[in-house]
């Protein structure tokens, strides 16, 4: 199948199907997959003490991957995920990948 034979398949399918369907069948995929349902802004975790890789600077995220709560210079804010989950190193081979 050609790309836009994909995406035609898909529209056409996801018409056909009611919302309610499709948020479930995304929040089983999602299930079996162990990711977690973002909370709405109202629901945002308040993240308080120390960032548990420098120790130093206040905390003001938690990574999806470990739990780990971070500071910005510890956290990969695009990715949600702590620099002991993924290193510096492996975003840069990332990049160069990319690149290429």
């Amino acid at each position: 199948m050609e790309d836009e034979d994909i995406i035609k398949f898909v529209k056409e399918r996801v018409k056909k199907k009611e919302i309610e369907e499709v948020n479930e069948e995304l929040k089983k995929w999602m299930e079996e997959h162990d990711i977690k349902e973002e909370k709405k802004d109202d629901e945002k975790e308040i993240i308080e003490g120390k960032c548990e890789i420098c120790e130093i600077r206040d905390a003001k995220y938690r990574c999806i991957r470990c739990g780990k709560v971070a500071c910005l210079s510890c956290f990969w804010t695009m990715l949600g995920i702590c620099k002991e989950c993924i290193t510096e190193q492996m975003m840069k081979e990332w990049k160069e990948q990319r690149l290429q």
